[in-house]
């Protein structure tokens, strides 16, 4: 029996049709699968933070005068009387970056100076603090008697050198040595090469919870984030998050004179959702 066709041939299913018809599957296949890649990016993006202009992160910071400050200074400080009794808590003298004269002290003189002097700490005077009262160590808990502490020679606290603290120097507060304010005296401002960005935490992303959350940090010398705490509280674990990323952060350190110096700075993660 022999098998007659008008038309296409009888093997057309088998060539150009199916071909077709393959060719028409795989591009609905290709189309499908860059729909959902297009959707996890989506998704991927949109469920993460983002820190606006990273790279443009030198000017953002170099505008520190907006930006509240709970440091400023060479340095944290130290002092105290060779006192074996802890230091009295009490409010810091006047704040100024001028030479210091004479260091603070809880004692009153037996004699009063011909010439009175007002005592002072090294610090910015922007950086706003409680003053009057009772001169004294502000992280002493000690109110039951007068005393300088064991630190000295000179100035309020455990620390060494005419300020008040357990640090270091004449300025005032637990910060390490050798911290310099960025933009001023001569110190250029550290500059951000490396900042990846934070993560969302669940419970934020749940409550679409947005916002900032202001990081105060020590630029070392290395370049490498220290002393990273919270100025600006956002809640729902995202300062936690802020703070882990921060912490990966990489700068560009700051100079002065041309040598590389520690700064204090203050840092803007934003939270946004869109």
């Amino acid at each position: 029996m022999t098998a007659t066709a008008s038309g296409p041939g009888m093997f057309s299913t088998l060539t150009g049709e199916h071909e077709s018809i393959y060719r028409t599957r795989r591009e609905a296949f290709a189309l499908s699968m860059l729909a959902q890649a297009a959707l996890l990016a989506f998704i991927a993006y949109f469920g993460s933070s983002v820190i606006r202009n990273p790279s443009g992160m030198a000017r953002q910071l170099s505008k520190l005068e907006q930006l509240p400050l709970i440091f400023s200074g060479h340095s944290g400080g130290g002092g105290g009387g060779l006192d074996p009794l802890a230091a009295t808590h009490g409010n810091l003298p006047r704040a100024s970056l001028a030479l210091q004269v004479v260091p603070p002290t809880v004692m009153l003189p037996k004699e009063m100076p011909k010439l009175a002097v007002e005592p002072t700490v090294v610090v910015a005077p922007e950086v706003k603090y409680p003053q009057g009262g009772q001169l004294g160590d502000p992280l002493s808990k000690v109110t039951a008697w007068l005393s300088n502490g064991p630190g000295g020679p000179g100035g309020i606290g455990p620390g060494c050198c005419g300020g008040v603290g357990p640090s270091t120097g004449p300025g005032a507060g637990d910060g390490p040595p050798g911290i310099y304010p960025a933009g001023k005296m001569g110190v250029t401002v550290p500059q951000a090469i490396y900042s990846p960005e934070p993560s969302f935490s669940d419970e934020a992303r749940k409550a679409k919870m947005q916002g900032i959350v202001m990081l105060m940090l020590v630029v070392g010398k290395d370049g490498k984030p220290y002393d990273i705490r919270v100025s600006q509280s956002l809640g729902m674990g995202l300062d936690e998050q802020a703070m882990a990323a921060v912490s990966r952060w990489r700068f560009r350190p700051a100079t002065r004179n041309g040598e590389p110096v520690a700064t204090r700075i203050a840092v803007q993660v934003d939270f946004r959702l869109y």
